[in-house]
């Protein structure tokens, strides 16, 4: 850690599975045991590297109460279903070429400009299949 900020490969608009947690422990419908989030993947939405922990698209659903207001312009009254922050340990990114949950590394490539000066760029490694993790836009 350097100051105060988890250092995470984790990046916004990756997709990620969980592997770790029981999520929002509602009850399932199909074997009435709770519903466990591990296994699950879902789009990141947001990363707080001061918290150590990412809003995953689906993932750790809870609900926020609302109170009802007479402005018509706040139509959303009573329960809103939102996701809630899971820590970045419980997550594993998920390699777009083999489409398994993994590990990532990092490898330093060096460019040459026209100028003479090197420059070093760092490209995410998927340590299974060892292809590239590109940014997602």
């Amino acid at each position: 850690m350097t100051n105060g900020k988890v250092k995470t490969r984790i990046r916004k608009n990756d997709i990620v599975q969980v592997i770790a947690g029981s999520g929002s422990g509602k009850i399932s419908i199909k074997d009435g045991e709770d519903a466990k989030a591990r296994g699950t993947r879902g789009k990141v939405i947001s990363v707080d590297r001061e918290k150590g922990r990412a809003i995953v698209q689906g993932v750790k659903m809870v609900f926020k109460h609302q109170r009802a207001s007479q402005d018509p312009s706040r139509p959303n009254l009573g329960r809103i279903e939102k996701e809630s922050p899971i820590d970045v340990s419980n997550l594993l990114l998920v390699c777009p070429k083999c489409d398994e949950a993994t590990r990532i590394g990092i490898r330093t490539e060096k460019h040459e400009r026209e100028n003479g000066k090197v420059k070093a760029s760092r490209v995410r490694v998927c340590k299974k299949c060892g292809a590239d993790v590109p940014e997602r836009s």
